[in-house]
């Protein structure tokens, strides 16, 4: 399948990969990273691999499965992020705030 790459802050750079279906979504953000960033993966680096369809709106592309089963299609937009971390838990949710509250 072929996946548009978004490579800058803006939507502006962009280049076009060829993917194949039964690539995994870990070797998708290895090769991504390599390519946007010029270096490997190593530990304390997360990267976030995000997707859209021309139609919608960004989604995380998550696990380890193949592209296909994370979702991904012909067409679709990507960006790879990277977080600097120690650890790859996430802080825990308490509680919602509404937007208005009444004070």
């Amino acid at each position: 399948m072929i996946l548009t790459v978004i490579s800058g802050r803006n939507e502006g750079d962009w280049f076009d990969i060829s993917v194949p279906n039964e690539c995994s979504v870990t070797r998708l953000n290895e090769l991504l990273g390599l390519r946007l960033f010029q270096e490997p993966p190593s530990p304390g680096i997360q990267y976030i691999l995000e997707a859209k369809f021309p139609e919608g709106l960004w989604f995380t592309v998550d696990g380890n499965p193949g592209v296909v089963e994370a979702g991904l299609r012909e067409g679709a937009f990507i960006r790879l992020q990277r977080a600097f971390s120690t650890t790859e838990e996430e802080a825990p949710v308490y509680g919602r705030r509404m937007l208005f509250q009444e004070s």
